[in-house]
């Protein structure tokens, strides 16, 4: 007679399915609980870094100019580099770099203004082409309300228009000559960054005996033009 509970014949085969499947149901539980190796975490995929100033300038030269650039003009090899553009960095002010790029072993051709972001890396604010004929002196700096300025660049035989409206077609109130300095204004017509009118940016500024509107291209920021301003030193007489 058989008895409840009594145990049962287990043959070698079947003990060795029963060890198997109580093995495999440990590691399962294992890993569920976080005792195995599981799925792994995927890595971080790694931010790329952000562009320097010489990528952006070898991109801007291959989108606008179509020749090779060799980088800093300090680095170009003579017999190797002739033809290619390079720049130099010509002053830095803040966020901001001013280079001046051209033809190897050559004067430059153009002043090319950069400003940095701390989230997208460096960018191309303006790009100023030479023009021996009417060279101002300094780097042209972009301008902020409260910045002194000085008017320079424009002869001995001419001066700075100071209008009514930031137009050329704005009542003449008075014309400043070279050396003039001037404040910057807080200005709601201008606005921060200046208004661009007639091809040119206006500003609204002040000074002794003016107050008006004028055009940004003779307005230079003093330590810009220090060397223009600068008064040579006379050679000693043999």
């Amino acid at each position: 007679m058989k008895r409840h509970g009594a145990l049962h014949h287990v043959t070698p085969s079947r003990l060795a399915i029963f060890l198997t499947l109580g093995a495999a149901s440990l590691i399962a539980s294992a890993c569920f609980i976080g005792g195995g190796s599981g799925s792994k975490t995927p890595e971080a995929t790694p931010t790329p870094p952000l562009p320097t100033a010489e990528d952006v300038i070898s991109a801007w030269v291959r989108e606008n100019r179509n020749v090779d650039y060799v980088g800093d003009c300090s680095k170009a090899k003579a017999g190797v580099d002739v033809g290619r553009l390079c720049s130099t960095l010509v002053g830095q002010r803040g966020r901001n770099r001013a280079y001046t790029i051209g033809p190897t072993f050559s004067e430059y051709t153009a002043t090319l203004l950069m400003e940095e972001d701390a989230s997208a890396g460096w960018a191309v604010l303006s790009v100023t082409n030479r023009d021996p004929n009417a060279e101002v002196p300094g780097i042209d700096w972009p301008l902020a309300p409260g910045d002194r300025v000085i008017f320079i660049g424009l002869g001995p035989d001419d001066c700075l228009s100071i209008r009514e409206q930031p137009s050329l077609q704005g009542n003449r109130t008075i014309c400043m000559p070279d050396g003039t300095e001037a404040i910057i204004q807080d200005d709601a017509i201008v606005g921060p960054k200046g208004l661009e009118a007639d091809g040119f940016t206006w500003w609204h500024v002040a000074g002794d005996g003016f107050d008006g509107y004028a055009v940004d291209v003779y307005m230079r920021l003093p330590e810009s033009i220090a060397g223009a301003l600068a008064t040579p030193t006379p050679a000693p007489t043999p």
